[in-house]
């Protein structure tokens, strides 16, 4: 394969720079067998696997904490990343029975009722003959004949369209469609791809799982003690900014003038920005445009804390889906005497809250909380916001596939050279933390073998 030099897009947008490239130091010693960019779940759960069969290796993370997006707010006591685990989930469950981790079953608690607040009017139940506007997803998708196996998604490009028309051939209207861009977990319906909702549905039906668990005490816990099974320390503050095949090894640059040699190097890094790193390697043609265009889900938590229950003085139920740029008001605890309540924004919703200050965004969701839940008046208090789609470390929660991108896939998590990709983006199958550790595990087989 021919080898090329490649830069991403800069924020000039349609601007590509070549790079020349990059000096990889041939006096420079190895550092290590094995050089791993990224200290989330995937970067963690490989280093785990790797040392379990001796071989040595480097974890690198750019931020200054480990987890990626397993994150535990400790400044205002909150899970703000992925929390929610099926217990059919094969590799992740194994580490929460190895570690002995302790968890709580809040499947019973997250099948309890949402209030419906449309129009202005707060509806406890929704009785009205219309259909109920947070179903309208899935009324209108389920009508589709949906996926007969986990990793069929990206197996099936007749299927690949943009998701809105899909839902508007199964009866929605246009009005409908920025409804369900209030329930649907994508940036928006009328640009992202339905293979997203196959693969959804798909993980739903075939993972098996038949409860949800949070982890006790956070997910925080649970990352710090892969960690401490780890001989070697994950490196912090190492954001990469240039990685360098040389084809008989790879050098790695990061923001603080350090720079690492190893045989082999495993990004877990989100393409969203490993696109931004100056890179000098052998990419195949679809692997390059995965990594300068797939898309992520941007997603603004705005996180309360309530001195009453609330919900019972006016009888509706704590959660909320409303029209409002609030969007979802979920109650995020795990039993009655919790207090964790957020409001969900997806996708194109999030910028209605992008420019404002977080004094601001503390104001206007108090008031507006009052309006629509007058009962709320008085005993909620702003706690803090994460917002993903800003993130540095990621620029958004998850990988969403846009039409087209699905039939990238197959290529997309080729090894270039001595290069490997993980991460949740990467999966086959899972979704999710179980992506995460499903690709760690399926690259761990590619280093070894």
């Amino acid at each position: 394969m021919k080898r090329r030099s490649f830069i991403q897009k800069t924020g000039i947008a349609g601007l590509g720079v070549a790079l020349s490239p990059l000096a990889c130091t041939k006096t420079k010693a190895l550092d290590t067998e094995f050089l791993i960019l990224g200290g989330g779940l995937s970067g963690l759960y490989l280093a785990y696997l790797l040392e379990k069969e001796g071989r040595d290796y480097i974890l690198l993370e750019g931020s200054g904490r480990i987890g990626g997006r397993m994150f535990t707010r400790k400044d205002i006591n909150r899970d703000v990343g992925g929390k929610g685990i099926g217990d059919g989930y094969a590799e992740v469950m194994s580490l929460i029975n190895e570690f002995n981790t302790e968890m709580i079953d809040i499947t019973d608690y997250m099948n309890s009722p949402t209030a419906i607040y449309k129009d202005g009017v707060l509806h406890n139940t929704w009785d009205s003959k219309e259909p109920n506007p947070r179903m309208l997803q899935y009324i209108a998708f389920g009508k589709e004949k949906q996926l007969g196996a986990l990793d069929e998604w990206y197996k099936r490009p007749e299927l690949d369209e943009v998701y809105s028309k899909v839902l508007k051939r199964n009866g929605l209207s246009e009005a409908d469609l920025d409804l369900v861009n209030i329930t649907a977990n994508y940036n928006d319906v009328r640009e992202t791809s339905v293979m997203n909702a196959y693969h959804s549905s798909a993980f739903r039906k075939y993972n098996i799982s038949k409860r949800v668990l949070n982890f006790k005490g956070g997910t925080a816990p649970f990352i710090e003690s892969i960690a401490k099974r780890l001989k070697k320390p994950v490196l912090k503050n190492k954001m990469v900014t240039s990685i360098d095949d040389s084809g008989e090894s790879v050098l790695v640059t990061c923001n603080d003038g350090t720079s690492y040699k190893s045989k082999k190097v495993v990004s877990t890094l989100p393409f969203s920005t490993l696109r931004d790193v100056k890179m000098n390697a052998s990419f195949n043609t679809n692997q390059e445009k995965a990594i300068q265009n797939l898309n992520y889900t941007k997603i603004t938590q705005i996180h309360l804390a309530h001195s009453e229950l609330f919900w019972e003085e006016d009888g509706s139920p704590a959660a909320m889906w409303t029209d409002t740029p609030l969007e979802r008001v979920m109650n995020l605890s795990s039993h009655r005497d919790e207090k964790q309540i957020a409001c969900w924004v997806n996708g194109t919703g999030t910028t209605f809250f992008d420019t404002m200050s977080e004094k601001e965004v503390a104001a206007y969701t108090i008031k507006k909380m009052s309006e629509i839940r007058p009962a709320s008046t008085g005993k909620i208090e702003y706690l803090g916001m994460q917002n993903w789609g800003k993130y540095k470390y990621n620029k958004g929660a998850y990988a969403e596939f846009g039409v087209g991108q699905a039939a990238w896939f197959i290529d997309m998590i080729k090894p270039a050279s001595n290069l490997h990709f993980a991460g949740e983006h990467t999966a086959h199958m899972s979704r999710g933390m179980e992506a995460a550790a499903e690709s760690a595990k399926r690259v761990f087989f590619e280093l070894i073998n």
